[in-house]
């Protein structure tokens, strides 16, 4: 499997300003806020659906299947239709939790087909931060990348054999420190050292050098993103997306990894 691309596709991320002159369009997006759970927002951009990782981007989870499993594909295109968004509609997810609700309704988007999908940069913070005179940043429907998943028995065969990255935060890698917290030989990169203090997306020379330094650029194995659900994964997926590197996810995580002992203790 192929990690990066000779052609850097476009990064799905869209600016405030960006989607604030899309909004006045004659055609303008469909807007999807995310929450991680069932929640009536208080504060949401006008005209948008209120959505839940639980409810719209998962199926029910448990013991092998991790907490967020992948949905139905049927389920989503029924769920979208239902509320009018078509199959070519442009959409952008948002969110008010550090991005990661929004990177996991991106990524499973994409993995149903739909080609036009963006997270809005910074979330709902820098909608309501945005200024007149910030300049728009294009975003593009983000072609390349797999949108494809991995299971736990292909991964636990031989875990060498992939470039795992963990996009927990160090504390949850790193464990309690009285058994493995973490899938064997993986590298640790957390959802948030791919932003900056506000929330937003890191410049992409940052970006680039960070990829370099995990080996994400090296193509030697196939690059395998997880975290504890499925869900702050997609948002390093998704920051790696205009470097040409194509990550697959471990949706089960280590929430599936650590579901069976006996595979736990076989890796210690």
């Amino acid at each position: 499997m192929t990690q990066a691309h000779s052609a850097p596709p476009t990064s799905p991320f869209i600016s405030a300003a960006a989607l604030a002159g899309r909004l006045a369009d004659t055609d303008p997006p469909a807007l999807l806020f995310v929450s991680p759970e069932p929640t009536d927002p208080t504060v949401t951009i006008p005209a948008s659906h209120v959505s839940d990782l639980a409810s719209h981007y998962a199926g029910a989870g448990g013991g092998e299947k991790g907490r967020r499993p992948l949905p139905e594909p049927q389920s989503v295109r029924h769920w979208l239709a239902g509320l009018g968004i078509g199959e070519d509609d442009e959409i952008v997810v948002y969110d008010d939790t550090g991005g990661t609700s929004a990177s996991r309704a991106w990524w499973v988007l994409r993995w149903i087909g739909r080609p036009r999908v963006h997270i809005l940069d910074g979330g709902l913070a820098a909608w309501q931060a945005r200024t007149a005179t910030e300049a728009p940043q294009p975003a593009g429907a983000a072609p390349g990348g797999s949108f494809e998943e991995i299971d736990t028995p292909t991964l636990a065969r031989d875990p060498s054999a992939f470039l795992l990255i963990d996009a927990r935060g160090k504390a949850a890698f790193d464990g309690p420190g009285d058994g493995p917290s973490h899938l064997p030989g993986a590298l640790n990169s957390p959802a948030a050292a791919w932003q900056d203090s506000e929330g937003r997306l890191l410049p992409r020379a940052e970006r680039q050098a960070l990829a370099q330094s995990l080996g994400l650029l090296d193509g030697d194995r196939p690059v395998v993103a997880y975290c504890g659900s499925g869900v702050a994964a997609t948002y390093l997926i998704a920051a790696t997306q205009d470097l040409g590197v194509k990550a697959t996810l471990y949706a089960g995580s280590w929430s599936a990894w650590s579901a069976d002992p006996a595979r736990v203790a076989t890796h210690r």
